[in-house]
């Protein structure tokens, strides 16, 4: 969508140039592509805690790795 946004953006419209200018990042998780469909119905605590760890896990790689590319 974005990119087609950025082929089809006007200068005449503020809002779609705004939209067509953002800049969108991918944080992965090895351990999360691993996980089979039925832990979408896992609403544990200790599972969500791991989720949530992982998450934070993979943003600090993510930061470490491109950070300074950011912005």
């Amino acid at each position: 969508m974005m990119a087609l946004l950025r082929k089809v953006a006007s200068a005449d419209d503020a809002e779609v140039a705004h939209w067509s200018r953002m800049r969108l990042h991918l944080i992965r998780s090895d351990m999360l592509v691993d996980l089979d469909s039925s832990s979408k119905l896992n609403a544990e605590w200790a599972f969500l805690c791991l989720l949530r760890d992982e998450g934070r896990r993979a943003a600090d790689t993510f930061l470490a790795t491109h950070g300074k590319d950011l912005g």
